[in-house]
């Protein structure tokens, strides 16, 4: 009798050991295979009526699409990222790389504080379909 569900055992074990392959915090699945993201320019209207330039990728990601625009007085959007990742890589591979933004550091805040300072990559992506 049990050879009879052994397939079928199989299978679920099969179909669990699949389920736990991706992690839900990453978009990204475990066990080292990256996830091919293609990403997208858009914008966003926060609640206080500021609009942001973004970039939407099909993992769920979304980032600013140049840093320096998190240097303002205004609410950032929720959910979206202050750095993009790098133009080409499997996280935005359809983008190109436009350039660096070159970002002050506050000196009344100490370095840690002041996570915006440096200089940052700004990536341009296709516009959203």
């Amino acid at each position: 009798m049990f050879f009879k569900h052994l397939n079928k055992i199989a299978l679920a074990i099969t179909g669990i050991f699949w389920a736990g392959c991706t992690s839900e915090h990453s978009a990204e699945p475990m066990y080292g295979v990256p996830v091919r993201a293609e990403c997208f320019n858009d914008s966003i209207t926060t609640d206080e009526g500021h609009t942001f330039k973004i970039i939407d990728c099909t993992d769920g990601n979304k980032y600013m699409r140049s840093p320096d625009e998190a240097n303002t007085d205004a609410t950032l959007p929720k959910g979206v990222q202050v750095f993009a990742p790098p133009a080409g890589s499997e996280a935005a591979f359809n983008c190109t790389n436009v350039g660096d933004v070159c970002i002050e550091r506050d000196p009344d805040l100490t370095v840690e504080e002041d996570s915006l300072a440096g200089c940052h990559p700004v990536i341009d992506c296709p516009e959203k379909p």
